[in-house]
Protein backbone atom coordinates (compact mmCIF):
# COMPACT_ATOMS: atom_id res chain seq x y z
CA UNK A 1 0.00 0.00 0.00
CA UNK A 2 0.84 3.52 -0.52
CA UNK A 3 2.27 5.80 2.48
CA UNK A 4 -1.34 7.18 2.65
CA UNK A 5 -2.54 3.94 3.45
CA UNK A 6 -2.86 4.96 6.89
CA UNK A 7 -5.13 8.06 6.00
CA UNK A 8 -7.17 6.15 3.61
CA UNK A 9 -7.93 3.65 6.80
CA UNK A 10 -9.00 6.91 8.82
CA UNK A 11 -11.40 8.00 6.28
CA UNK A 12 -13.57 4.43 6.15
CA UNK A 13 -13.59 5.14 10.11
CA UNK A 14 -14.50 8.54 9.45
CA UNK A 15 -17.13 7.53 6.95
CA UNK A 16 -18.67 4.52 8.45
CA UNK A 17 -18.71 6.55 12.09
CA UNK A 18 -21.01 9.09 10.38
CA UNK A 19 -22.98 6.33 8.50
CA UNK A 20 -23.81 4.32 11.87
CA UNK A 21 -24.05 7.04 14.08
CA UNK A 22 -27.11 7.90 11.49
CA UNK A 23 -28.60 4.96 10.56
CA UNK A 24 -27.57 2.31 12.75
CA UNK A 25 -24.59 -0.66 12.06
CA UNK A 26 -27.19 -3.25 10.84
CA UNK A 27 -28.45 -0.54 8.34
CA UNK A 28 -24.91 0.30 6.84
CA UNK A 29 -23.58 -2.19 4.18
CA UNK A 30 -20.03 -2.49 2.92
CA UNK A 31 -21.36 -1.23 -0.40
CA UNK A 32 -22.87 1.60 1.87
CA UNK A 33 -19.41 2.24 2.95
CA UNK A 34 -17.66 2.32 0.05
CA UNK A 35 -20.38 4.65 -1.77
CA UNK A 36 -19.52 7.26 0.97
CA UNK A 37 -15.90 7.30 0.84
CA UNK A 38 -15.55 6.41 -3.06
CA UNK A 39 -13.02 3.53 -2.53
CA UNK A 40 -12.85 0.20 -4.00
CA UNK A 41 -13.75 -3.02 -2.31
CA UNK A 42 -9.92 -4.16 -2.67
CA UNK A 43 -9.20 -0.82 -0.84
CA UNK A 44 -11.96 -1.73 2.47
CA UNK A 45 -10.83 -5.01 2.53
CA UNK A 46 -7.31 -4.63 2.57
CA UNK A 47 -7.80 -2.07 5.86
CA UNK A 48 -10.79 -4.85 7.20
CA UNK A 49 -11.50 -8.05 6.73
CA UNK A 50 -14.87 -8.39 7.50
CA UNK A 51 -17.82 -5.70 8.89
CA UNK A 52 -17.13 -7.32 12.24
CA UNK A 53 -13.67 -6.04 12.52
CA UNK A 54 -14.20 -2.36 11.11
CA UNK A 55 -17.49 -2.84 14.12
CA UNK A 56 -14.33 -3.75 16.80
CA UNK A 57 -11.87 -1.13 14.99
CA UNK A 58 -14.90 1.83 15.02
CA UNK A 59 -15.67 1.22 18.78
CA UNK A 60 -11.53 1.15 19.41
CA UNK A 61 -11.28 4.47 17.72
CA UNK A 62 -13.79 5.97 19.47
CA UNK A 63 -13.70 4.59 22.70
CA UNK A 64 -10.02 5.95 22.46
CA UNK A 65 -10.75 9.64 21.58
CA UNK A 66 -13.76 9.40 24.89
CA UNK A 67 -10.69 8.30 27.27
CA UNK A 68 -8.05 10.70 25.66
CA UNK A 69 -10.69 13.63 26.16
CA UNK A 70 -11.10 12.69 29.69
CA UNK A 71 -7.56 11.96 30.51
CA UNK A 72 -6.81 15.68 28.79
CA UNK A 73 -8.94 17.52 31.13
CA UNK A 74 -7.61 15.08 34.57
CA UNK A 75 -3.91 16.36 33.61
CA UNK A 76 -5.21 20.09 33.41
CA UNK A 77 -6.99 19.68 36.57
CA UNK A 78 -3.89 17.85 38.19
CA UNK A 79 -2.13 20.78 40.23
CA UNK A 80 -5.72 21.71 41.51
CA UNK A 81 -6.09 18.25 43.68
CA UNK A 82 -3.98 19.26 46.29
CA UNK A 83 -5.29 22.43 47.55
CA UNK A 84 -9.11 21.96 46.80
CA UNK A 85 -11.16 18.21 45.42
CA UNK A 86 -13.79 20.02 45.18
CA UNK A 87 -12.58 22.65 42.77
CA UNK A 88 -10.98 20.08 40.57
CA UNK A 89 -13.74 18.44 40.38
CA UNK A 90 -15.80 21.70 39.28
CA UNK A 91 -12.94 22.38 36.74
CA UNK A 92 -13.19 18.89 35.04
CA UNK A 93 -16.69 18.87 34.76
CA UNK A 94 -15.63 22.48 33.14
CA UNK A 95 -13.28 21.29 30.63
CA UNK A 96 -16.50 19.51 28.93
CA UNK A 97 -18.59 22.55 29.50
CA UNK A 98 -16.26 24.52 27.65
CA UNK A 99 -16.03 21.70 24.87
CA UNK A 100 -19.06 21.42 23.93
CA UNK A 101 -20.40 24.70 24.21
CA UNK A 102 -18.33 25.51 20.88
CA UNK A 103 -19.87 23.45 18.89
CA UNK A 104 -22.04 24.77 15.96
CA UNK A 105 -24.72 21.41 15.50
CA UNK A 106 -26.09 19.42 17.87
CA UNK A 107 -23.35 16.69 18.48
CA UNK A 108 -23.71 13.48 15.75
CA UNK A 109 -24.22 11.05 18.76
CA UNK A 110 -22.64 8.45 20.77
CA UNK A 111 -21.29 5.17 19.51
CA UNK A 112 -21.72 3.34 22.62
CA UNK A 113 -25.34 4.11 22.77
CA UNK A 114 -25.90 2.91 18.46
CA UNK A 115 -23.93 -0.62 19.75
CA UNK A 116 -26.21 -0.94 22.73
CA UNK A 117 -29.35 -0.41 20.94
CA UNK A 118 -27.75 -3.31 18.47
CA UNK A 119 -26.59 -5.77 20.88
CA UNK A 120 -27.35 -8.61 18.51
CA UNK A 121 -24.97 -7.30 15.67
CA UNK A 122 -21.99 -7.64 17.95
CA UNK A 123 -20.04 -10.12 19.57
CA UNK A 124 -19.49 -10.14 23.40
CA UNK A 125 -15.75 -8.72 23.31
CA UNK A 126 -17.36 -5.87 21.76
CA UNK A 127 -20.05 -5.53 24.20
CA UNK A 128 -17.60 -5.93 27.23
CA UNK A 129 -14.88 -3.10 25.21
CA UNK A 130 -17.98 -0.46 26.12
CA UNK A 131 -18.76 -1.90 29.61
CA UNK A 132 -15.03 -1.54 30.56
CA UNK A 133 -14.72 2.07 29.18
CA UNK A 134 -17.87 3.24 30.46
CA UNK A 135 -16.93 2.00 33.78
CA UNK A 136 -13.26 3.67 33.73
CA UNK A 137 -15.38 7.24 33.93
CA UNK A 138 -17.15 6.07 36.76
CA UNK A 139 -14.16 5.26 38.36
CA UNK A 140 -12.56 8.19 37.40
CA UNK A 141 -16.04 10.65 38.33
CA UNK A 142 -15.47 8.36 41.55
CA UNK A 143 -11.74 9.20 42.58
CA UNK A 144 -12.88 12.51 42.33
CA UNK A 145 -15.96 12.80 44.40
CA UNK A 146 -14.27 10.52 46.67
CA UNK A 147 -10.98 12.87 47.34
CA UNK A 148 -13.88 15.62 47.96
CA UNK A 149 -15.63 13.78 50.82
CA UNK A 150 -11.80 13.59 52.63
CA UNK A 151 -12.03 16.85 52.64
CA UNK A 152 -15.23 17.97 53.42
CA UNK A 153 -17.92 16.84 56.08
CA UNK A 154 -20.91 16.16 54.66
CA UNK A 155 -24.45 17.18 56.04
CA UNK A 156 -26.04 14.23 53.67
CA UNK A 157 -24.98 10.83 52.90
CA UNK A 158 -23.43 10.63 49.12
CA UNK A 159 -23.57 7.59 46.83
CA UNK A 160 -20.16 8.49 45.22
CA UNK A 161 -20.92 5.35 42.16
CA UNK A 162 -24.21 7.00 41.45
CA UNK A 163 -23.65 9.71 41.62
CA UNK A 164 -20.05 9.45 39.13
CA UNK A 165 -22.50 7.95 36.58
CA UNK A 166 -24.65 11.44 36.06
CA UNK A 167 -21.69 12.49 33.82
CA UNK A 168 -22.15 9.89 31.32
CA UNK A 169 -25.71 9.41 31.58
CA UNK A 170 -25.59 13.36 31.23
CA UNK A 171 -23.81 13.20 28.18
CA UNK A 172 -25.57 10.11 26.42
CA UNK A 173 -29.00 11.50 27.56
CA UNK A 174 -28.28 14.97 25.68
CA UNK A 175 -26.89 13.67 22.60
CA UNK A 176 -30.53 12.47 21.85
CA UNK A 177 -32.72 15.43 23.57
CA UNK A 178 -29.99 17.90 21.33
CA UNK A 179 -30.51 16.24 18.29
CA UNK A 180 -34.57 16.00 18.54
CA UNK A 181 -34.41 19.14 19.46
CA UNK A 182 -31.91 20.85 17.31
CA UNK A 183 -30.09 22.91 20.06
CA UNK A 184 -26.18 22.56 19.90
CA UNK A 185 -25.88 23.74 22.96
CA UNK A 186 -28.13 22.38 25.49
CA UNK A 187 -25.15 19.56 26.37
CA UNK A 188 -22.77 22.44 27.59
CA UNK A 189 -26.13 23.92 29.76
CA UNK A 190 -27.06 20.54 31.01
CA UNK A 191 -23.58 20.07 32.14
CA UNK A 192 -23.37 23.64 33.75
CA UNK A 193 -26.36 22.07 35.75
CA UNK A 194 -24.63 19.29 37.04
CA UNK A 195 -21.42 21.44 37.90
CA UNK A 196 -23.77 23.57 40.29
CA UNK A 197 -25.59 20.66 41.71
CA UNK A 198 -21.95 19.05 42.61
CA UNK A 199 -21.59 23.05 44.38
CA UNK A 200 -24.60 23.00 45.95
CA UNK A 201 -24.14 19.02 47.11
CA UNK A 202 -20.62 19.55 48.60
CA UNK A 203 -21.25 22.79 50.78
CA UNK A 204 -20.16 22.22 54.15
CA UNK A 205 -21.44 21.15 56.92
CA UNK A 206 -21.40 24.56 59.60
Amino acid sequence: MPKDGQLTKDRILAESRSLVLKNGFAATSIDNILEKTGLTKGAFFYHFKSKSELAKALIEDFAGEDISYMNKALDKTATINEKDALERLLQFIQEFIDMMADLSDPPPGCLYASYLNETNQFDEDIRSYITSTILLWRQTLELLIGNVLEQRKMSIEVDSKSLADMLVVIFEGSYVVSKAVNEADLTAKQLTHLKNYYQLLFKEKK
